[in-house]
């Protein structure tokens, strides 16, 4: 994508719907992920808020709801340019460790949450097998991620330093 074109082809502009439903199903509004996909293709890698209007057509006060709510989530993050006077918007270096350990607390809650019903359930009924088998899964996977999570950051430092 151009860096300061306005103009977004129509491949461009599904890809960011695209990313913009995916967001929404991800419990995100539509707009968030519409702006992170975005910010993720644009060559230039930083765009003001007039940039993004612009290149999207949408209000101000939208783009600066959303991409407050992206800094607040820790995948954007606000900068300045010499000789410009708007703020400038990039996605934070470390965005996908802030998704991940969204993603971990996430995964904690919802075992939490389980475990709690496992509690107040009574063992006979029918639904007590099939949420202590829940429980048990987001168990395993709140166990796993930091394991996950290690070898990942091995397999990017072995592909960086290759």
């Amino acid at each position: 994508m151009k860096g300061q074109s306005s103009k977004l082809n129509q491949d461009q502009l599904l890809y960011l719907e695209k990313m913009g439903i995916y967001f929404e199903r991800e419990g995100f509004p539509r707009m968030a992920g519409r702006i992170f996909a975005l910010l993720l293709t644009d060559p230039g890698g930083k765009l003001s808020a007039s940039d993004i209007v612009a290149k999207i057509h949408v209000s101000r006060g939208s783009v600066s709801t959303m991409t407050r709510f992206l800094i607040e989530r820790g995948l954007m993050e606000k900068t300045g340019s010499p000789g410009k006077r708007e703020d400038l918007f990039r996605l934070k270096p470390d965005a996908l460790s802030a998704m991940f350990a969204q993603r971990v607390s996430a995964v904690q809650e919802f075992r939490e949450l389980l475990q709690t019903g496992l509690r107040m359930t009574d063992p006979k009924s029918p639904n007590s097998r099939y949420m202590a088998e829940m429980a048990d899964f987001y168990n395993w996977m709140e166990s796993r991620m930091p394991e996950l999570w290690k070898e990942w950051e091995e397999n990017r430092n072995k592909k960086s330093s290759g």
